[in-house]
């Protein structure tokens, strides 16, 4: 009989998330400023920006074949990490496999082998990603396919995942803006712009490996899980995932929010520097108004739930992060201090600050749905199979990923990532609403009653 966790290694537990978020936003955020940076600010582009056949960047491209092996690690780690007997857990052994090169690899990709805009620093590129991506999923799928384990009801959930939120989006989301304040300081120091970067990666590094093997030592589950590993052969454990209908409906609509939500975070400090004229570190300030924003809702989010019940309180944050994120388009490139200046900074901070509100909801809801699913395929199936689930649920939203950042670096080199050019930056933001927008008709279709019901049939049975 399994153990229930106490709120300490609840605790734990959630600082892995902030660790591998470091690592992300590393990835997500600082790669694409390093790789393409803006012009005249003290760095070179690591890759050409030129656009092939009118749509292909080298980073994008780079970024998609990255993908593309990391797709395929998605379900086998989720398949392995099912059917595993390991003394340590069958999650616990893929985070110890994972923890290393998931928080150093993040590190290579600051040291291209190649002068600035070489073939070899975009070869160099694809394949640090790829190695990256595969160690990411080696610790995440596991990591993830915990959250069923250890919280065995909707309240716990939610309380989890909430608790995932608080830790994990301060240190790990925030730190994709405040990067940024590391950074300019660096540059005061009189560090030379790769030095500088290169010190706010290593250190950033060095906490994220710190934080992500704090979960390997607390949470033991063959005390605290709910796991027993399944008997399906790798084929048929991805068609029975993927047979699942409901699942299928939410999986479409996550894609479009990813999209969506994916491109806002690297493209504020383009805003704080190409739209509103700062230096990088303002791009920081812009992200605590969103922190701001997620803290005032964080406490709200577990009250939606049981008020509206998931699936609502989801198609909400996305419909109002959606609108906020369609009114970036409204900035455009002002100095400092001149007219209209004041407008432009407040519609920012406006709009950074309301996006936080419905971030509460989308770091917090998805968890409870896809264990809601991973729920009723155990009553369908009779198998135990999370790991799996996220597995294939990372298989698909990695290549959203790919995409969504493969748009964002063909906005900057094809519409202009300058003040004499900025339509790229201003239209992150109107295209990053719009798919919100489609998420929340797709989760319209999501059959959340026929989920519960059949789950609560399962239990009595049982």
């Amino acid at each position: 009989m399994a153990e229930a966790i106490s709120g300490g290694r609840r605790f734990a537990y959630g600082l892995g998330a902030a660790g591998f978020q470091i690592t992300d936003r590393i990835v997500v955020a600082i790669a694409v400023y390093f790789y393409l940076p803006p012009p005249g600010r003290g760095l070179e582009s690591q890759v050409s920006p030129q656009i092939f056949f009118g749509f292909l960047t080298l980073y994008g491209l780079a970024m998609l074949a990255g993908r593309v092996v990391d797709s395929a690690a998605d379900p086998l780690v989720g398949y392995l990490s099912d059917r595993s007997r390991s003394p340590l857990g069958r999650r616990r052994a893929f985070l110890v496999y994972g923890v290393l090169p998931m928080v150093g690899l993040p590190v290579l990709l600051f040291w291209p082998p190649g002068p600035p805009g070489s073939a070899l620093n975009a070869f160099w590129l694809a394949g640090v990603l790829a190695a990256y991506f595969a160690a990411f999923t080696v610790y995440v799928a596991p990591y993830l396919a915990l959250i069923p384990e250890i919280a065995w009801t909707q309240e716990e959930r939610v309380k989890l995942a909430r608790l995932l939120a608080v830790i994990s989006f301060p240190i790990g989301a925030g730190f994709g803006t405040a990067w940024t304040i590391g950074y300019t300081g660096a540059l005061d120091a009189d560090y030379d712009p790769v030095t500088a970067m290169r010190l706010v990666v290593v250190s950033a590094s060095v906490v994220a490996f710190v934080l992500c093997v704090v979960p390997i030592f607390a949470i033991d589950e063959l005390r605290f899980a709910r796991t027993r590993p399944s008997d399906l052969s790798l084929r048929e454990s991805f068609a029975a995932t993927l047979g699942n209908r409901p699942f299928r409906i939410y999986l479409v609509a996550q894609l479009a929010m990813l999209f969506g939500v994916n491109m806002v975070q690297p493209v504020l400090p383009y805003v704080a520097t190409v739209l509103l004229g700062r230096d990088e570190a303002f791009a920081a300030v812009l992200g605590a108004a969103t922190l701001v924003g997620i803290f005032v809702a964080l406490p709200l989010a577990p009250t939606a739930v049981r008020w509206f019940g998931p699936r609502r309180t989801m198609s909400w944050s996305l419909g109002i992060f959606g609108v906020a994120a369609i009114g970036l388009g409204g900035l455009v490139p002002i100095p400092p201090g001149a007219p209209g200046d004041t407008a432009n900074v407040v519609l920012a901070f406006t709009v950074s600050g309301v996006i936080g509100v419905p971030v509460a909801g989308l770091l917090v809801v998805p968890h409870v749905l896809l264990s809601q699913l991973i729920d009723f395929d155990e009553v369908r199936t009779g198998q135990n199979r999370a790991a799996m689930y996220f597995g294939v649920q990372g298989f698909l939203t990695k290549w959203m990923y790919g995409v969504s950042l493969w748009t964002l670096t063909l906005l900057l080199s094809g519409f202009g990532n300058s003040p004499d050019a900025p339509d790229g930056v201003r239209l992150v933001g109107p295209i990053a609403g719009l798919a919100c927008l489609a998420a929340v008709g797709l989760f319209a279709r999501y059959p959340e009653r026929e989920i519960l019901a059949a789950i609560e049939r399962g239990s009595d049975a049982g």
